[in-house]
Formats: C-alpha cells, sequence, structure tokens
C-alpha cells in the first residue's frame, strides 16, 4: 500500500494542483462562479483545499459537498448532479492516488533511504 506521506506531497505538488484545477475548470466551474474557502474564485484555490480534503481522509464524499456548497452558496442551487460531483471527485481522488504511486516508486528507483526510516 502507498505510504500517506506520499498523498500527503501530492497535496502541495503545484503539477498536481494545476492537474486539478484544469479537470475543475474543464468539468465544474470554466465561468470562475465558485468562491473557494479562501475566498478565490480560481480554480487552483478549489484544488488546494479539494486536495487538502483528501489527503486528510481519502473522502470523496466530503469533496461531493464541498463542490455542492460552492455551487449553493453562488447560484442557490446546485448545478451539477450528485453523480457528476461523484464522478469528479473519484476523477481528482485518482490523480492523488496516481501521484502517490508514481512518487512511491521514484523514491524507491532513486535509492534514497526515507526520511521516516530507521536506518
Amino acid at each position: 500500500m502507498t505510504q500517506a506521506r506520499f498523498y500527503a506531497r501530492g497535496g502541495g505538488d503545484p503539477a498536481l494542483i494545476g492537474a486539478v484545477a484544469r479537470e475543475l475548470e474543464t468539468h465544474w466551474d470554466p465561468q470562475r462562479e465558485f468562491a473557494a474557502p479562501d475566498g478565490e474564485r480560481l480554480a487552483a484555490s478549489h484544488a488546494v483545499a479539494i486536495l487538502g480534503m483528501l489527503t486528510a481522509d481519502g473522502s470523496t464524499a466530503a469533496v461531493k459537498g464541498y463542490l455542492r456548497r460552492a455551487e449553493v452558496a453562488a447560484l442557490g442551487v446546485p448545478r451539477t448532479t450528485s453523480i457528476e460531483r461523484g464522478d469528479l471527485a473519484e476523477r481528482i481522488w485518482r490523480m492523488l492516488v496516481d501521484y502517490a504511486i508514481a512518487a512511491e516508486k521514484n523514491a524507491g528507483a532513486t535509492g534514497a533511504p526515507s526520511p521516516d526510516r530507521a536506518t
């Protein structure tokens, strides 16, 4: 199983944040209508918040709720369906998992000792 530190690193990785932001811009908020917790209406701000949720507990249900709350706050009603939000949350979760797996493989390939393993 991929270790938690690789998931945590993904939450702050600029390339992953950018990839998630592009997914959100394309499939959720292309017109920048929805405010993120930091008050910004940028996909990158939403990406940071969502990756933070996923790295904390891996709950795609929490992400679905986040997306819905942002829609309701801006529009009064949700724009997307629960299934659409769930599909988006799953795609973002998969992006994080893929990042973590690649990071773990890369760490093993370099032969670098893990900082949290006693040698």
